[in-house]
Formats: C-alpha cells, structure tokens, sequence
C-alpha cells in the first residue's frame, strides 16, 4: 500500500471512530520534513473533542482506532493527542515545531488558523529554529532584554 492510501486509511479510521469530534490530523517530524531514515517512525498530531484526561487511556483510545489497518501503514506511528482546548491554552516549542513544518492530512481549516497564528507570532519574536546538538532548537538571534511571552496572539515583551 503506498503512503497516500495508508493516510486515507487512517484518516478514515479515525473520521469514523470519531465522527464530529476529530478537528485535525497532521503529519510532523522527520517524515514531514522530508529527513526521515528508513526506520523513522511517524508522528502524527491529532486534535480531537472529549478526549480522556488521563494520558494513558488517550493513547489507548486513540490507537485503538488504528488496529484493523495497522499492518497496511508505512511504520510505525506515534500520536500525540490534544483536545482543542489544550492546543487554544499553551502555544508550545512542539506545536511551533508541528505548525512549521506540518503537513495536514485532515482539518485544514482548524490547523490553517492556528498555523497562521503561529507563523506570525515566530515572525514578530524573530524566534528562529537551529539544529543544536543533533536536536532542533527555536532561539533568539539577539536574546531579549526583559522577560518574554510567545502565545497565539503573538510575541510580547513583558515591562519591568
């Protein structure tokens, strides 16, 4: 099975376990950039209404979803699952990560917003992404002098 219809399937999975409830899923990480080895995995963000507090049952409930076409993906899969209101609270260095360089598989307009938005704050910080150390980092070209917030409305310096 190629990789457009091991996304169909499980963009299709999770559309009928989930119904009304799925907003967005959206592939990141190596296999987005286009930097992955053979053995990488997949990493795929979900945002998903109701979902279980506990982060155990989540990820039970959300790869449960998947074991009827487990052996047809490409690799393996890690989910990392969000309920809209936890993506709308923290605009976080891994959702900056998935708002750059994520491809959406599903949910355009509820991942286009917030991609939006998460451009424009990185854009008004200056914040920029370096390799540092194997890993990718968002730094500063010129640290700040004062105290700093980055959320979804923007980038703001805070008075002291």
């Amino acid at each position: 099975m190629n990789r457009s219809n091991a996304y169909r399937s499980l963009i299709q999975s999770l559309v009928s376990k989930y119904d009304g409830r799925l907003k967005t899923v959206v592939l990141f990480g190596s296999q987005a950039r286009h930097e992955a080895r053979r053995d990488s995995d997949y990493d795929v963000f979900v945002v998903i209404d109701d979902l279980p507090r506990e982060p155990l049952a989540r990820q039970r409930d959300v790869r449960g979803t998947l074991l009827d076409i487990l052996e047809n993906l490409p690799g393996s899969i890690s989910f990392v699952a969000k309920t809209p209101e936890e993506v709308k609270a923290n605009l976080t260095p891994l959702l900056l990560d998935i708002c750059v360089d994520g491809v959406c598989l599903y949910g355009d307009s509820f991942f286009g917003e917030y991609r939006r938005k998460a451009l424009a704050a990185l854009q008004q910080a200056g914040l920029q992404r370096r390799r540092l150390g194997g890993a990718w980092m968002w730094v500063f070209p010129q640290l700040p002098t004062r105290e700093w917030e980055l959320n979804w409305e923007g980038y703001y310096e805070r008075r002291g």
